[in-house]
């Protein structure tokens, strides 16, 4: 099976698929081929089950759905060539979605005002949140600033989209803006590498360039000390900068372009309302 695991990857890699997604596809049909342990030719019904039993027991419903969306696509591409189940019988187990959080500016203010403005760590996580809310950028999107591609004098950068690859600029307020030039003279005797955001390991050294998964941890961090109990994570901030932008009344063709997505139709799940919007309205009709 692995020959045709790495025919399907190298296809996929071949398109627009990111390096990232491409190790993901191949970590999730490894691990298909672990659980299996069986040529692709002698794949049946009983597989799949097994696969997906073995997947209940130790994913969320939405990882499984994942996992099951990539096995689906590697039948499909081998289908009719190779002799084994098709496709058609790989039923993708839905899981119910997350609905879809946005962040509030008291939420916002309230995680702003557990850090402290003279040290450099908390300045680096304080203009990580003011970005996260001025631009309404992806968490990698993020991670990805480079010094060299800001604008100072404009208060903008120019960034890839993380999807679609296509240039992009973001724009932040006065306030990230006076943030940006407390931390980045202190960033520069720290470190001197061309990215914005920097990590620390735990051996105290700095890294080239902070990750996806450092941002998520320093905002569950804020978080618990701003004693916010509600279920947002860092995207929640795209959710909400981009309801924002809605509800100023610019077009949606201007609101796609602001947030880096191809079309209007990619704003649809962005624009419905969360638990606590829908509640507010109800009342407000009372």
């Amino acid at each position: 099976m692995e020959k045709y695991i790495n025919e399907f990857i190298e296809f996929k890699t071949g398109g627009r698929l990111k390096a990232s997604s491409a190790r993901d596809y191949l970590n999730s049909l490894n691990k298909f081929k672990t659980i299996v342990g069986k040529p692709l030719e002698e794949v049946g019904r009983e597989d799949i089950i097994k696969f997906r039993t073995i997947l209940n027991m130790g994913y969320a419903p939405k990882a499984v759905e994942h996992h099951f969306n990539i096995l689906h696509c590697f039948i499909k591409f081998w289908n009719p060539e190779i002799k084994c189940i098709s496709h058609e019988r790989i039923e993708v187990p839905l899981a119910r979605s997350n609905p879809r959080l946005t962040i509030t500016e008291a939420e916002h203010k309230q995680m702003l005002s557990v850090l402290a403005e003279n040290e450099y760590n908390e300045l680096q996580k304080r203009l990580c949140l003011q970005l996260l809310w001025d631009c309404g950028c992806r968490v990698g999107e993020l991670c990805s600033i480079n010094l060299d591609d800001i604008d100072f004098d404009n208060r903008k950068v120019k960034i890839f989209t993380e999807k679609t690859k296509k240039e992009r600029v973001l724009f932040w307020s006065k306030d990230t803006h006076a943030t940006l030039c407390k931390m980045l003279p202190i960033r520069w005797e720290i470190k001197r590498s061309n990215a914005l955001l920097i990590g620390l390991y735990n051996s105290g050294e700095y890294s080239d360039r902070v990750t996806t998964k450092t941002i998520q941890r320093w905002f569950k961090e804020i978080k618990r000390r701003a004693g916010i109990k509600r279920q947002i994570v860092p995207h929640s901030y795209r959710h909400s900068r981009i309801q924002r932008w809605v509800s100023t009344g610019i077009s949606l063709i201007e609101v796609s372009y602001l947030s880096g997505h191809n079309n209007i139709t990619s704003l649809e799940h962005y624009m419905r309302l969360g638990t606590a919007q829908v509640e507010a309205i109800a009342r407000k009709a009372m």
